[in-house]
């Protein structure tokens, strides 16, 4: 609906600035209602993923500190041995916790707490927008508490606190929403920025979610070209969409090239066997009787539970739905669209999609079939919306029963997100769990007793979180080593010498030596590819350690300067990044003059409160 012409241009933007604070002070409200029970908890931190991602955030703090904004190297894992992880796991939700720690001057674990309220509030905002493509204000409203109070998204944020998946999955419903209009042919120009601004995000916040982000987004393509009677028009969205594709392509070139290049680099498989998807199929069982195992049995126990019950939900609301389905319009592609993410989110958890798991190129890296829930909880927020409009304009006996039935189904729904905010954890001090984070104390493990450790009593395993094996280079070691304050040293194993001084950088490490003999030196660093060692300005080999994997360096006799340094050396890493470089001034500049442009069309400005009319939406 457009604006009307009797409203003038600062009553219009007046009344859209009320709206737009009486709807923030909602979703402020329910992000905190949220994350309330578990960011003032004296155990927060050593709960699900977060001791994992306080160490990745530590040492993305530390490189951003150092100036180096985009990091390859984490430097401060492993026991300050370092790994690849920022090559493989993208940045942006550390990237926002470095910022939060830099300009708040707060500490990593504060900056995780306002991460965790911030993704739930970002989340409420972007399914809001998304709905309110097909939706009023109210109904958009209700997706959008519905996107984050449904048990999935609080599962994924919160209970296992997944934060770079919750990242991504705040985002996604941004690039749903562009990709529509792209396929829609609707407000293309909008359509693109939303989609490359939030694809763009997904990719670089997390590698899972991007990866169900396809499917959802070729599930959403597959319904647009089959509901569109018009194959010319389906044909020319579906081309809009990939050439919107390329752009988001040449954004992420820097973080996406890379990663393709240097896969072999490191031993990623190695998640599939920690987390082999049959052990989180519906209601599947414990695979042997150790503690660990037993702990995740319990936990796909209630994700079964939440996969049966929004899957009722969507069900439901689709019979209300009813016949609507068989209209024309945006409401049809709504419900089609619910109902879908829905049957696949329930047919990847049954044993029966066992093909796809293992013959699907990257399927299996999803490892947990109830992280697309999340996705399924959108999906019934939009199939809630569309009940609630048919449920107001007509009223049957039977839909009368099914919307009593949907009502204990919902309540059910609303007790597992309870469960889920709540945070369980036995009677531990902040001190307590501080040490348990920072124990650098703790003695090296190998993984033998890692997992012994995990079956006796996760808490005990929670200093050895600052370990990702699975990013280390091929012939690194397998021990577990607690937490470091710094990057990996020097030590000289054969030969006289001495360190007269070291400077120790998450990329660069420069050490002032005197050898009163030929000596031989280890970096306590894994050696990988991009380093580089000078020895007082000139090139040397580095040589890996057989049995360590950590860099050796063999010295003259004398006083020297040997520095190692990690630098991109492929031509095709350089290039995408001269790529992405060029790509985000030229998209931001292009999206700065469409805004222009549109403004100077005030007949095709829009209230955003007023929303779709009833005969669009019929």
């Amino acid at each position: 609906m457009k604006r009307p012409e009797n409203q003038g241009t600062t009553n219009y933007f007046f009344s859209l600035t009320r709206s737009s604070i009486k709807l923030s002070v909602i979703w402020l409200t329910t992000s905190l209602l949220t994350n309330i029970f578990r960011i003032t908890h004296a155990a927060y931190g050593i709960q699900g993923d977060l001791p994992i991602h306080y160490h990745i955030a530590r040492s993305f703090v530390r490189s951003f500190e150092e100036g180096n904004f985009l990091p390859r190297w984490a430097g401060l894992l492993d026991g300050g041995r370092g790994d690849a992880i920022f090559t493989f796991y993208p940045p942006l939700s550390y990237l926002l916790s470095a910022i939060i720690v830099k300009f708040l001057a707060l500490d990593v674990l504060t900056s995780l707490r306002l991460l965790s309220i911030l993704i739930i509030f970002f989340a409420q905002v972007t399914s809001y927008l998304l709905a309110r493509e097909f939706f009023e204000r109210k109904e958009s409203l209700i997706v959008s508490i519905f996107y984050v109070m449904m048990p999935a998204f609080p599962l994924i944020a919160l209970h296992r606190a997944f934060l770079a998946n919750a990242v991504g999955m705040s985002l996604a419903p941004l690039a749903i929403l562009g990709a529509y209009r792209l396929l829609s042919g609707r407000r293309v120009g909008a359509g693109l920025i939303f989609f490359v601004l939030g694809l763009s995000g997904v990719i670089l916040a997390h590698a899972i979610t991007t990866y169900m982000t396809g499917i959802v987004l070729a599930l959403l393509s597959a319904i647009c070209v089959l509901t569109n009677e018009n194959r010319a028009d389906s044909i020319r969205g579906v081309a809009r969409l990939a050439g919107a594709g390329l752009i988001v392509a040449a954004l992420t070139a820097f973080y996406l090239w890379p990663q393709k290049l240097e896969i072999g680099w490191v031993q990623v498989n190695l998640q599939v066997v920690q987390q082999d998807y049959r052990n989180y199929l519906l209601f599947a069982g414990a695979r042997d009787s150790g503690g660990y195992r037993a702990r995740w049995a319990s936990v796909n126990y209630v994700t079964s539970l939440i996969t049966v019950a929004q899957t009722c939900a969507a069900g439901l609301f689709g019979l209300i739905c009813g016949r609507t389905i068989l209209s024309k319009g945006p409401r049809r592609l709504v419900i089609l669209f619910g109902l879908s993410l829905a049957l696949v989110g329930l047919f990847i958890s049954l044993p029966a999609s066992g093909l796809i798991w293992r013959y699907v190129p990257g399927f299996k890296f999803i490892q947990f079939p109830w992280r697309f829930q999340s996705f399924v909880s959108l999906g019934c927020g939009m199939l809630a919306a569309a009940a609630f409009g048919v449920w107001k304009e007509k009223r049957s006996r039977s839909s009368n029963l099914i919307s009593a039935v949907l009502t204990w189904v919902i309540i059910g729904n609303l007790i597992l997100t309870g469960m889920l905010i709540y945070l369980n954890e036995p009677a531990i001090t902040r001190e307590q769990a501080a040490n348990l984070l920072n124990s650098s104390d703790k003695p090296v493990i190998t993984v033998d007793q890692g997992k012994q450790m995990q079956n006796e009593d996760d808490l005990k395993f929670t200093p050895y979180a600052a370990n990702q094996v699975y990013f280390r280079p091929p012939g690194s070691d397998f021990n577990f080593y607690p937490p470091a304050a710094n990057p990996g040293g020097l030590s000289i194993l054969s030969g006289r010498g001495r360190i007269i001084s070291q400077r120790l950088e998450i990329d660069h490490r420069e050490f002032r030596i005197e050898n009163e003999e030929p000596t031989r030196v280890r970096i306590e660093t894994y050696r990988y590819p991009h380093w580089s060692m000078k020895l007082d300005g000139k090139q040397i080999e580095t040589l890996s350690e057989q049995g360590t994997g950590l860099i050796l360096a063999d010295l003259p006799a004398g006083r020297h300067v040997l520095t190692l340094s990690y630098e991109i050396k492929n031509r095709g890493e350089k290039i995408a990044r001269v790529v992405s470089a060029i790509s985000w001034p030229a998209f931001v500049i292009s999206a700065i003059g469409l805004w222009f442009r549109n403004r100077k069309r005030p007949e095709s400005i829009e209230d955003p409160d007023a929303g779709p009319s009833k005969e669009t939406l019929a």
